[in-house]
């Protein structure tokens, strides 16, 4: 999935995170990844509460993964849904093995790939059903070795999610 496609734009059901990646998009100029100090948080403040900053690095070599993932933001809304912060954690700290595996094959996807990812989800988290959609864009610091992801996952009705599993 490209997010320089306009097919991708199609696929995203919220106008909300829509805008954000037009804003991701903006930020990364000639680059291509934006850098984190390109994102002014004033400027996606109608999401806010829904992003994750994520900060990415190879694996120690002993890991049996190749990335390694610490949360460095966590939005309040994000905190609030999943009942926990997880902020200055790493990825190993999060309490669902299911829900963690999930989330480090979406990371390492956009890692590997260097290609945003795009999900409309459905899935039961501690005996809640969670329905939400979620983007992960890939940031570097030099505009082309990613070294942080930024996530923006929005709760969606259910109806929506019908039938995704992604």
């Amino acid at each position: 999935m490209d997010a320089a496609d306009p097919a991708y734009d199609a696929r995203i059901a919220d106008p909300q995170i829509r805008q954000f990646v037009e804003y991701w998009r903006a930020r990364r100029g000639a680059a291509q990844y934006p850098a984190r100090a390109a994102l002014d948080p004033v400027d996606f403040h109608y999401v806010l509460g829904d992003v994750v900053l994520i900060e990415v690095g190879k694996a120690p070599p002993d890991s049996p993964f190749p990335w390694h993932f610490r949360y460095r933001l966590i939005g309040s809304n994000v905190s609030a849904r999943d009942g926990y912060d997880l902020t200055n954690k790493t990825l190993e700290d999060l309490p669902e093995p299911e829900y963690r595996e999930r989330i480090r094959t979406t990371w390492s996807e956009v890692c590997d790939s260097g290609r945003p990812a795009h999900y409309l989800r459905q899935l039961f988290l501690d005996r809640r059903l969670r329905c939400y959609e979620v983007v992960v864009m890939p940031l570097a610091s030099n505009g082309r070795d990613i070294d942080m992801l930024v996530s923006v996952q929005r709760e969606t009705p259910l109806e929506q999610t019908a039938g995704s599993i992604g």
